[in-house]
């Protein structure tokens, strides 16, 4: 008989869906192992197993056992964090279930995903602790993006290669942005503005980010551009966004 493994990690509860009357499937973004899907043996009966634990914006420190060829099995789970200032408004729910799901499609493989957990864990304090919520979200799709190497370029327009016009337009297609002359047509404007502070993101320093305060101009923009790319690389709308 084949022993199975065990693994532990501090870890955000993504989704979760009942298995029947008792067991439940739990989908994790976890520091060390990523995107987890686990069964919760009696998840909803068993209070001495895991209490009330199991919840959206906590982090937690779970552990599992794992066979081949089966799904993993959750053991135990405990508060590490709670984060349930974010419950108090709508806004900040929404922001926040946005940046777990946008997380977990971001970053579908299994494996240790610790840059993406800290941007995620950042973020998610940051709306707890009363930052803008949609502030917050360009911050962190912007960084998210980077880390996984979807870009975009921003560093100048792709096809004359110009590094500094008044306006562009951001065509998901190219992978960047093109100045206002360029083929093909079409796209979302941009303004240079627009374009500054998104690349200020993409560097996820942090130091820019304590500074950095989004202009609502410029945040409007982002606000259509950003989530529409995340939406482009992954092939489908986000459940989450809804009327963002």
């Amino acid at each position: 008989m084949i022993r199975p493994s065990f693994h532990s990690s501090p870890a955000f509860l993504a989704r979760a869906i009942d298995l029947g009357e008792a067991d439940r499937r739990l989908t994790f973004f976890t520091r060390d192992a990523g995107v987890l899907v686990t069964v919760g043996k009696s998840a909803w009966r068993s209070r001495k197993r895991f209490g009330g634990t199991l919840q959206r914006y906590v982090l937690l420190d779970i552990a599992w056992t794992e066979r081949p060829g089966r799904m993993a099995v959750l053991s135990s789970a405990s508060v590490n964090r709670s984060f349930w200032e974010i419950v108090e408004e709508w806004e900040r729910v929404r922001h926040a279930d946005h940046l777990l799901e946008i997380a977990s499609e971001l970053f579908p493989q299994a494996g240790p995903k610790p840059r993406a957990y800290e941007v995620l864990l950042r973020g998610i304090g940051s709306i707890a602790n009363g930052e803008s919520p949609p502030e917050t979200a360009r911050k962190v799709e912007a960084e998210l993006l980077a880390i996984g190497g979807w870009g975009p370029d921003l560093s100048r327009c792709r096809k004359c290669k110009g590094k500094e016009s008044r306006s562009y337009r951001f065509l998901p297609s190219e992978g960047g942005i093109l100045c206002e002359s360029c083929p093909p047509g079409g796209g979302d404007p941009l303004s240079l503005g627009a374009v500054k502070t998104w690349r200020a993101l993409q560097a996820g320093e942090a130091a820019a980010r304590g500074r950095l305060r989004i202009p609502a101009v410029i945040a409007q923009e982002l606000r259509i551009v950003i989530p529409g790319y995340i939406e482009y690389c992954l092939g489908k709308r986000l459940r989450s966004l809804g009327g963002m």
